[in-house]
């Protein structure tokens, strides 16, 4: 299991999802600063846990995680555009989609969205992806 390459493979399908350019999101570990005006995204990984999926030193290793995206808009211009993307968003990530980066696969086992926020110049909205992903031994 790698922590890389599951996380590659969440970033990947964000990438796809073609929801927001790569130019308006900050992803982790980059500089980046909201573009004036318009909408963009933040990613953010969370790994939640790793245990064994089943007993015996053949068994195979589970590992949860949530990718959060964060998405803004320009507040006081209505909410269409917002939760336009939040569903193409929920889409994407629907129940049961496998993502698969370099042989690593990734279920998606939910995805869901947090209410409307109203921040200085932001509306944003929360989607939480949850995912598992598994190794088995060689």
């Amino acid at each position: 299991m790698s922590e890389s390459k599951i996380h590659s493979a969440l970033v990947a399908a964000y990438v796809a999802s073609g929801v927001m350019p790569n130019d308006r999101t900050a992803f982790e570990g980059k500089s980046f600063t909201p573009p004036t005006g318009q909408s963009w995204a933040r990613l953010t990984g969370l790994p939640t846990g790793r245990a064994p999926a089943a007993q015996g030193k053949n068994a195979a290793q589970e590992w949860t995680g949530i990718l959060q995206i964060d998405v803004f808009h320009p507040k006081n211009i209505g909410h269409a555009g917002l939760l336009t993307d939040v569903d193409t968003l929920l889409a994407f990530f629907g129940s049961g989609k496998r993502l698969d980066y370099q042989g690593q696969g990734v279920l998606i086992r939910r995805a869901e969205r947090s209410q409307i926020r109203q921040e200085d110049v932001w509306q944003s909205v929360s989607i939480s992806i949850y995912c598992t992903a598994w190794s088995f031994p060689a």
